[in-house]
């Protein structure tokens, strides 16, 4: 039992009721997450968030970290998810990112420990700047190019869309080697002259989630920094267990948001006291959100101790990620007649969260290739993630 770091509980009135035993069961009560400050904004709820302790949870205790599992992390995820969908987004980013680190330094036993360590020491967000316009769901395939230089690398390129953009102390990212076929995986401090964000993202929803531009000018970066050089292009261990911490927390952030819609469907239905054919509603709803939570933590606990490994990890979190798609727009499309207009009227917290849950379906890899990639694992055929083939 991890208890390193600890939240207050933010005690809703619903906690007790039996659809919230029934989809609570099973994740970790560790960490719970402040109620939010209706004052607050994103970024300062983000902050708050991180100098909390949050940014340290899968961090190794040895290295003044939390030490906390991937199931447990994705457990904070789900109970942040539920109270403020936006930073739970934001913040993922950050715990998938710190994730693969934590996974790269277990493979390597390398100096990655001593950024891990000034993370935890410093509280410090990472910002994953992985994605690029017009780019690759695999990370290993950047379009920005890194030029070695006697201390290490000039980088240049443009990451978009980025969560934590402007609250984020550290940048995670790729970059190619000019004249290499290698790519390198380093982290970038935020205030490095030559790098920019801005420009908000314009989504419908998660608009606290910080999400901007990024943009990288001759940034130069100390070797230190740099905890991975190898080839490009390719889908190697980094990429598996970047997707695999990706698709585990990203499904429990949605899943704790898509329970909150849910109570709100089930308070509003036994305070009108009318039921009928809005039980047999409430019921799928409720049927769909308890097996996507099954399966990921059940995914999460076999990545933890090792059960699944290699192209079978990558293929069980590609099929996680689309699934998540899918009970998201069969979870709306039950709760849309029980909760009525209010999930299309403005400034209505239902309205919000199935605006907020839409964003499940952008994130990578893209929904055109998910099943193209497990049916490939299947037919032992080459992996890609590339929508052309």
């Amino acid at each position: 039992m991890v208890t390193a770091v600890e939240y207050s509980a933010p005690g809703p009135e619903s906690a007790t009721d039996p659809q919230r035993i029934l989809l609570d069961a099973g994740w970790s009560t560790a960490w719970r997450p402040a109620a939010v400050r209706d004052e607050a904004s994103g970024a300062e709820r983000i902050r708050e968030l991180a100098a909390s302790g949050y940014a340290a949870l899968p961090i190794p205790s040895e290295f003044g970290g939390a030490g906390a599992t991937l199931v447990e992390v994705a457990s904070a995820q789900r109970a942040l998810g539920r109270v403020d969908p936006a930073a739970a987004v934001a913040l993922n980013m950050h715990s998938f990112t710190v994730g693969l680190m934590v996974d790269y330094w277990k493979r390597h036993r390398d100096s990655t420990w001593m950024l891990l360590e000034g993370i935890a020491g410093s509280g410090a967000l990472v910002a994953s700047a992985f994605a690029e316009p017009g780019g690759s769901p695999n990370f290993m395939s950047s379009r920005s190019h890194a030029v070695e230089t006697a201390r290490g690398y000039c980088v240049s390129g443009v990451k978009y869309p980025c969560s934590l953009a402007t609250t984020a102390t550290l940048v995670a990212l790729t970059a190619r080697v000019t004249g290499t076929d290698e790519v390198i995986l380093a982290l970038v401090p935020s205030s490095s002259p030559g790098l920019e964000a801005g420009g908000q993202w314009p989504s419908l929803g998660m608009q606290d989630s910080d999400t901007a531009r990024i943009v990288l000018t001759d940034v130069e970066i100390d070797d230190r920094l740099v905890f991975h050089r190898g080839p490009a292009d390719v889908i190697d261990d980094n990429v598996v267990s970047g997707m695999a911490w990706f698709a585990v927390l990203l499904t429990a952030t949605y899943h704790g948001a898509l329970s909150a819609l849910l109570d709100m469907a089930y308070q509003q239905v036994r305070q009108s006291n009318t039921f009928g054919p809005r039980t047999a509603l409430l019921g799928r709803a409720t049927r769909e959100l308890l097996i996507l939570g099954s399966a990921c933590r059940q995914l999460g606990s076999d990545i933890d101790t090792g059960a699944i490994s290699g192209r079978t990890t990558l293929a069980a979190a590609v099929a996680l990620r689309a699934t998540l798609s899918d009970v998201r727009d069969r979870t709306l499309a039950a709760l849309t007649p029980v909760i009525g207009s209010r999930i299309y009227s403005r400034d209505h917290p239902a309205a919000a969260l199935a605006l907020d849950s839409l964003a499940a379906h952008h994130h990578p890899p893209s929904l055109l290739v998910c099943d193209e990639v497990v049916g490939a694992f299947g037919t032992d055929r080459d992996i890609t993630f590339d929508p052309a083939g």
